[in-house]
C-alpha cells in the first residue's frame, strides 16, 4: 500500500478548484442556465407575459400574408383552408386577415361584412378565455369565394402589411402584455359583434377593418403605441355611429 500513490487528474482538479460560474441576475440571485437571458440578466420567467400567439422576433406582417397565399390552391378557397393554414392556436393573424379583406373589395360582397365580423368576434372571445385552438362553427368555416378572387385581394394585402412592418415596432409593452392585452381583445370583440348590424351602413365595414387591423397588427407584433391608436380610433368612431344612428 505504501509504495502507491494516489493519481489526479490536472483537469479534475481545476475544476473543483475553479467552479463554472453560474449565470446571475442584477441581484445575484442564481439562474438556471437554460433560463437565463444574458441580454437583459432576467430570467425568462420574470420578463413581461407576452400573448402567446405574439409574433417571433423575425415575423412580420408581410410574413403572415404569404402565408395565407399557401391556402389559395384550387378553384375555390374556404375559411377552413385559411384557418388550417395559419394554425388554428395563432389568435391575432386569425384577426388581421378578415380585417384587411374588410378595407379590400371583398366588402362589398353581400354577406361578407357579416361574415368577416362574426369570426372577429369568435376569434376574440376565445383569445380573451385562452383557448389553446380556434373553434369556428362549420358554416363559417365552409364558407367560400373562388381562388383567382382571393388572390387578387391577396396581393392588394401585400401593401398595408409592408407598410405596417416599416412603422411598427415593439413599444409600450404593458398594453400588450397580461392583463391590459384584454382591452384591446374586448374592443375587437365588440366591433365584431355590432359588424352586421352596420353592414347596411356604407363604409362602416371598412372603417371598422382599419381600425381591428390597428388593434390585431399591435397585439401581433408588440406595438402597445399601435393598440393604443386603435382604442382611441374606436371609440371615436363608436361616437360617430352613435351620432348618425341617434339622428
Amino acid at each position: 500500500y505504501g509504495s502507491q500513490k494516489p493519481e489526479y487528474s490536472a483537469k479534475t482538479d481545476a475544476c473543483r478548484t475553479h467552479p463554472t460560474p453560474e449565470p446571475q441576475g442584477h441581484h445575484g440571485v442564481i439562474l438556471p442556465d437554460n433560463d437565463y437571458r444574458p441580454d437583459t440578466g432576467q430570467s425568462r420567467s420574470t420578463a413581461p407575459d407576452m400573448p402567446k400567439d405574439a409574433a417571433p422576433d423575425h415575423e412580420t406582417a408581410a410574413d403572415l400574408v404569404e402565408q395565407g397565399w399557401d391556402a389559395l390552391t384550387g378553384d375555390y378557397t374556404s375559411v377552413g383552408d385559411i384557418v388550417d393554414t395559419l394554425g388554428r392556436a395563432n389568435f391575432a393573424p386569425l384577426l388581421i386577415l378578415p380585417a384587411l379583406a374588410l378595407v379590400s373589395p371583398l366588402s362589398g360582397v353581400p354577406g361578407f361584412t357579416t361574415l368577416c365580423g362574426l369570426i372577429i368576434a369568435a376569434v376574440s372571445l376565445q383569445q380573451m378565455v385562452h383557448r389553446s385552438s380556434l373553434w369556428l362553427p362549420r358554416w363559417s368555416r365552409a364558407a367560400r369565394l373562388r381562388t383567382s378572387r382571393v388572390r387578387e385581394v391577396y396581393r392588394w394585402f401585400r401593401i398595408p402589411a409592408r407598410w405596417l412592418d416599416r412603422v411598427t415596432r415593439r413599444r409600450l409593452h404593458i398594453l400588450v402584455t397580461e392583463p391590459l392585452v384584454i382591452l384591446p381583445q374586448l374592443f375587437c370583440l365588440i366591433l365584431g359583434a355590432v359588424m352586421p348590424f352596420l353592414e347596411l351602413i356604407p363604409f362602416t365595414s371598412s372603417i371598422l377593418g382599419v381600425v381591428i387591423t390597428a388593434l390585431a397588427v399591435g397585439m401581433f407584433v408588440g406595438d402597445g403605441l399601435l393598440v393604443l391608436l386603435g382604442m382611441l380610433l374606436a371609440i371615436g368612431v363608436a361616437t360617430g355611429v352613435a351620432t348618425l344612428v341617434m339622428s
